[in-house]
């Protein structure tokens, strides 16, 4: 039997920790009419999930980035906004202070227009706790993640991460690793069945990088990864497949698996 989270967490019609895995698809533009356009063609493939890469935007500052939300917003009218600014440390598009970083979030928090935010673990309490504060003010959900492009690291340091997560306040926790080999690939999914047994109430969305990673990406659900990364337009990571045939290997997994 699958494992689940009982309740599900749910999100508009998203249910995180169901029976059924989500995908998610990346908006990754550097204006505002590459993000409307993104999203028109995320919006026509009905994914279960759109997240906005916010760091690749080209207008960082919050009131721009508050406007393209509320544009966003317009043309997403159904499915879960991830906002996402990501660290230049953990794969980032563009360097950007903390200050500025915590302004943009903050602002788009309090506007209420998006639905999850992503933030890495490694900024430590000081920037978090104030996050996740506005988050659950305003009815936004918070993902913390965590980000290894060189390595997968070992299971001990990835259920260490995931507890950290959680200790801090976590809706959800995200791990993305690289594999060197496809040992790699094993342990994260082994690491992922044993941290939804020892958290059994969060949902965990977990992935190995790459092409040899991909397996992760369609039957990670089987091992209590939630949700999973998939094209519309644009990668954000490398290894992900076009969504339509991602949910094509998925859907057969849900009937022979």
């Amino acid at each position: 039997m699958r494992p689940c989270v009982t309740p599900p967490l749910r999100i508009r019609n998203a249910e995180f920790g169901g029976p059924k895995p989500l995908f998610c698809v990346p908006l990754v533009a550097k204006n505002l009419n590459q993000l409307l356009t993104q999203a028109q063609v995320a919006h026509r493939l009905e994914p279960d999930v759109v997240e906005w890469r916010v760091d690749s935007y080209g207008e960082l500052d919050a009131e721009s980035v508050a406007d393209a939300a509320h544009q966003l917003r317009l043309v997403l009218d159904r499915e879960p906004i991830v906002f996402t600014l990501r660290i230049s440390a953990e794969g980032g598009a563009s360097p950007i202070t903390q200050d500025l970083r915590a302004q943009c979030i903050d602002t788009v928090l309090r506007s209420g227009l998006i639905d999850l935010v992503d933030v890495e673990l490694c900024n430590g309490p000081q920037f978090l706790e104030p996050i996740i504060a506005t988050a659950h003010g305003h009815a936004a959900r918070v993902i913390l993640s965590f980000h290894d492009f060189q390595a997968t690291p070992s299971n001990e340091m990835l259920l260490a991460r995931i507890a950290a997560m959680v200790r801090q306040g976590a809706d959800i926790a995200k791990i993305a690793c690289m594999p060197r080999e496809p040992g790699d690939v094993l342990r994260l999914l082994q690491a992922t069945l044993a941290a939804r047994q020892i958290f059994p109430a969060v949902p965990l969305c977990t992935m190995s990088m790459g092409s040899l990673g991909s397996l992760s990406r369609v039957a990670g659900f089987l091992y209590g990864s939630y949700m999973a990364f998939a094209v519309g337009q644009e990668v954000s990571a490398p290894g992900q497949i076009p969504l339509g045939e991602a949910r094509a290997m998925t859907e057969a997994l849900l009937r022979y698996a």
